[in-house]
């Protein structure tokens, strides 16, 4: 089973403003500091930006559009539009809006998830899951996201609800709960 890294950056940004992957911070897009991070961990044998159809050309990478079906369907929808494309391999997901997170804790979520194939490993923090960060594999995945999206029941609790998932919490590891910090806004990282 190969490991694909996924940007996910096909979201609308509305609190950021503008589009923010394509933000430039430190130098670099911010999608491209994900993409750095996912190619620097050494675990991804490809990696590719899953996205709406408008903004694909703007990606200097290989892109994944969302589904017609399911355009505007969140992260959910991202996911199933690359199982599509990658039906037999594992999904380490990083949202392009968590751009500090380590490739310590990627390797973490990633041998988590080698040594239980047919679960979902996602990162987690005292409680609170950070569900766009994480590795999504197991039998029967792409069609139980298909079944979530057509149940327009789209928040990943209620697609949890019928798969296997493990929390791999911050706080039991040694990393800085920073690496989660979600930009939502300009503010955040200015």
């Amino acid at each position: 089973m190969k490991t694909i890294g996924v940007v996910l950056a096909g979201g609308k940004s509305t609190r950021f403003g503008e589009q923010k992957s394509l933000y430039e911070f430190d130098g670099r897009k911010m999608y491209e500091h994900v993409y750095d991070r996912l190619a620097a961990s050494g675990l991804c044998d490809e990696i590719v930006v899953n996205t709406n159809k408008v903004l694909a050309p703007h990606f200097g990478c290989r892109t994944i559009i969302d589904d017609e079906r399911y355009e505007d369907h969140g992260p959910l929808g991202g996911l199933y539009a690359v199982k599509r494309a990658y039906p037999a391999d594992r999904l380490m997901v990083v949202s392009c809006d968590t751009p500090f997170v380590s490739q310590e804790w990627l390797q973490a979520l990633h041998s988590t998830a080698a040594a239980r194939p047919e679960h979902i490993v996602i990162s987690a923090e005292d409680g609170k899951l950070h569900p766009t960060i994480g590795v999504y594999q197991g039998a029967g995945l792409k069609e139980d996201l298909r079944r979530q999206l057509e149940s327009k029941r789209l928040s990943f609790r209620a697609f949890f609800e019928n798969r296997e998932v493990i929390e791999l919490d911050i706080r039991e590891m040694d990393e800085d709960p920073e690496i989660f910090r979600n930009i939502n806004y300009k503010e955040d990282i200015e």
